[in-house]
């Protein structure tokens, strides 16, 4: 049934592994494990020990899947097939919790997150907001935030759902709150705690648990992607201007905002910057020719090119390396990058 999504059968899982397991050691090579799909990889969300990987439909307005992958063993175990086209994904209070486009089929679930078993794929909540939500969404230790569609009455961008932030009690399966952001729209959140990171077009800011704003640092420009470090959040700048389209430009930047004491520094790269992840103080980035690696600890700021053979889209970092999407061959390739790997290239 179209409201109803459903789960390919689940095959044994191996046991969990280490993280020095996913990274054999030592290796003199970048791409340790390479993994086929079923479908064109979008977002990842890497939560213990499995990753979630959003798959495209076949074509316009055809609907999509998710995939679970043992992180250990790079085994594809389980495939849920969808009502919508999937963009992004959280997991969170034993459930995921999806954003996507909805299909002509499906309109229903146009502007709306759906909750999901992820054991069965069933749909076990569908929420919605008076806004349309968008694609952004992510999860704190109480709650869910999705960020709001980008859709405004006609003449008046600023007045654009995507300047909304919405928290979803997971007890109540629904929206209890909503946040106006007045310096940025939303284009990624990443949670923290109880708290929520959220950027866009004109700032970085993190919000309380309660959605007050605790920090805030103003760009000329839009940030469209997030990682955190130990005392920074780094911010992914691919255009400067504003929403106005006659003020953008592209941009090729990396910002790096410092908690304590509070300040933005300023990264030129040679090419515009990809999505970004970060785990063990480390955060990664896709550039020319493969990867780039950015150790948070040192100062100054160092981009370490990985060449890899690919330049991958959607990245997922753990402790050790960083597992890529390479969409237009239907794969996933896991990096390790060691002392040795170093050494090799």
């Amino acid at each position: 049934m179209a409201c109803v999504a459903t789960a390919a059968p689940l095959e044994a899982g191996a046991p969990p592994v280490s993280a020095s397991a996913r990274c054999p050691s030592p290796s003199p090579h970048a791409v340790v494990r390479t993994v086929s799909l079923p479908g064109r990889p979008g977002f990842l969300l890497l939560k213990g020990q499995s990753l979630w990987v959003a798959i495209a439909g076949p074509g316009p307005g055809r609907p999509g899947k998710l995939a679970r992958v043992d992180a250990g063993t790079g085994h594809v175990q389980k495939l849920i097939r969808l009502p919508t086209n999937p963009y992004r994904v959280a997991y969170a209070f034993g459930s995921l919790w999806v954003t996507g486009e909805a299909t002509p089929s499906t309109r229903r679930y146009a502007g709306a997150v759906l909750r999901l078993d992820p054991r069965t794929g069933r749909i076990l909540r569908v929420i919605r907001a008076p806004i349309l939500l968008g694609s952004a969404i992510t999860a704190t230790r109480d709650a869910v935030w999705v960020g709001g569609g980008d859709v405004y009455p006609k003449g008046h961008p600023n007045e654009a759902g995507v300047r909304f932030v919405f928290r979803i009690d997971p007890r109540r399966n629904a929206v209890v709150q909503r946040v106006r952001l007045r310096s940025t729209t939303v284009i990624d959140l990443l949670a923290e705690g109880n708290s929520l990171w959220a950027t866009g077009w004109g700032a970085v800011v993190k919000l309380s648990s309660r959605g007050r704003v605790v920090y805030q640092r103003r760009f000329y420009g839009a940030g469209w992607s997030l990682a955190r470090s130990p005392n920074a959040v780094w911010v992914a700048q691919p255009f400067s201007g504003t929403r106005e389209p006659r003020t953008q430009r592209p941009a090729r930047r990396l910002l790096q905002a410092t908690i304590r004491p509070p300040r933005l520094a300023v990264n030129e790269l040679s090419a515009p910057p990809g999505l970004l992840s970060s785990a063990g103080g480390v955060v990664w980035m896709p550039g020319p020719g493969g990867l780039v690696r950015i150790d948070a600890a040192r100062d100054p700021v160092t981009l370490e090119p990985i060449p890899v053979g690919t330049v991958p889209n959607h990245v997922a970092a753990f402790k050790g390396g960083v597992w890529g999407t390479v969409p237009q061959k239907r794969r996933l390739v896991e990096v390790c990058w060691s002392e040795m790997s170093r050494m090799a290239h």
